[in-house]
């Protein structure tokens, strides 16, 4: 039997493993608590925006691909049980310089992707307030960057709470509204065609983002080989659900071409069927979430810069940590202004659309790890297996392939950017460190 080579062998856990103590129940909340978000508040409107009540099609074209992602994704968390996720997987089976690509594909996707969140947060703010969008976006993002630099925590009963709050007020706004939705509104249904579905498809894709959490606690779930796939599925099926009753209310109550064109597309709908209490209900729950999505983006992206850091990948300095609070106060920082400027300079467009771009192709690395640990052990039988994997992996990767088209012209060209300029940064790290080792050689 073929093996990984030495230098990129998976290393195996020489402590004792994680106890399995996750049921079904507490595996498809984990997912869902992972997967409801902030987002969404903003995410329905671009979506109906692009392919008016088709959304409907097009949230659910992206639960078929989140599962078929989600499926192999598992397996590889089974076979690799390491923190770290797609990071670690990639670092590990293919090599250092994939590491690499994969932590700085991950930083750039939630860089961007954190723009739809904090404009949104300033587009809420302004449909409560008149308070100016950007400049809402702006102080919300300062905001973020002072309390991870005080080192405050968020607790995960309050991350709890605003779950429960996002969820509440989702299916609040899903029930009042249902009864008020318009025929007039759902014609045309598709007034954008295939290409406004398939452009939507990615948005509603974002939407989805978490699913990957279930997987990668596959070591932590009771029979797993049973359990996992039915978690995963079960998260995506409920939060489909939900999406797809907000859209439908969304469509049904307000234009497309206003739902593309609002910074609070929710509030909007909401405002029509329900008036001022129904619209300052959703703003305060749309505030309320994607303040503390733009927290949570804020945390993981500075831990990604800090752990790239710490791992050679980025420049030493990154990796500093504050005495006082504990806090990668540069790591912060230097992510914090790149979170700023996207919030000050960006679009929602272009946010979701160039994010969207970086985190589906961050899910590539992984799949081509499991491609070769597949091929290196093929004897290995980890807890859970992809089903029917000779069809389910190559739709994994066909539906990335069309999902990283639908990001467009312009989440394209800027995604590419940001990999070319990291490519380039790592070329010249490399090239440092071999002219150090040269240097001591000599």
């Amino acid at each position: 039997m073929a093996e990984v080579d030495a230098d990129r062998r998976p290393q195996r856990r020489t402590t004792a493993e994680l106890r399995r103590e996750l049921g079904l129940k507490e595996a498809v909340a984990i997912g869902i608590g992972g997967t409801v978000g902030g987002g969404i508040f903003v995410l329905v409107g671009v979506a109906g925006g692009k392919a008016g009540p088709a959304a409907l099609i097009a949230f659910s074209l992206a639960f078929v691909a989140s599962l078929f992602i989600a499926l192999p994704y598992a397996e590889l968390a089974c076979r690799l049980p390491m923190a770290g996720g797609g990071y670690a997987f990639a670092r590990q089976v293919l090599g250092p310089h994939w590491g690499f690509l994969m932590g700085w594909i991950y930083w750039g996707a939630y860089v961007f992707l954190s723009g739809y969140v904090t404009i949104g947060f300033g587009g809420y703010l302004h449909a409560a307030t008149g308070f100016p969008t950007t400049a809402g976006a702006a102080i919300l993002v300062a905001a973020c960057i002072a309390v991870n630099l005080l080192g405050v925590k968020v607790s995960g009963g309050v991350q709890t709470a605003v779950i429960a709050a996002a969820i509440i007020g989702l299916a609040g706004f899903s029930f009042w509204g249902l009864p008020h939705v318009s025929l007039d509104h759902l014609t045309p249904f598709a007034p954008h065609g295939i290409n406004g579905i398939f452009l939507a498809a990615l948005v509603a894709f974002l939407s989805f983002g978490g699913f990957d959490m279930v997987a990668a606690a596959g070591e932590e779930i009771k029979r797993p080989e049973r359990n996992l796939p039915r978690a995963i599925l079960l998260t995506l099926a409920g939060v489909l659900f939900l999406y797809l009753i907000v859209a439908f209310v969304a469509v049904g109550t307000v234009s497309s071409a206003h739902l593309g064109s609002s910074t609070s597309p929710l509030a909007d709908a909401a405002g029509v069927f329900g008036g001022d209490v129904a619209r300052h209900l959703i703003v305060f729950c749309a505030l309320l979430t994607t303040a503390a999505t733009a927290n949570a983006i804020v945390v993981v992206t500075s831990r990604t810069v800090f752990a790239m850091s710490r791992d050679r990948m980025l420049p030493a300095p990154f990796a500093a940590v504050s005495a006082r609070t504990g806090s990668p106060w540069v790591a912060v920082v230097i992510n914090g202004l790149l979170i700023e400027g996207v919030a000050v300079v960006g679009t929602v467009s272009m946010s979701s659309s160039t994010g969207g771009f970086l985190y589906v192709l961050h899910f590539v690395p992984p799949l081509l790890a499991l491609v070769r640990l597949r091929r290196d052990n093929a004897g290995e039988r980890p807890a859970f297996s992809t089903p029917a994997p000779r069809i389910v992996v190559p739709l994994a990767f066909a539906c990335s392939a069309g999902l990283l088209i639908a990001s467009g012209v312009t989440g394209v060209t800027i995604g590419s950017a940001w990999l070319l300029v990291g490519v380039v940064l790592y070329i010249g790290y490399l090239y440092t460190q071999r002219a150090d080792r040269a240097g001591r050689v000599g």
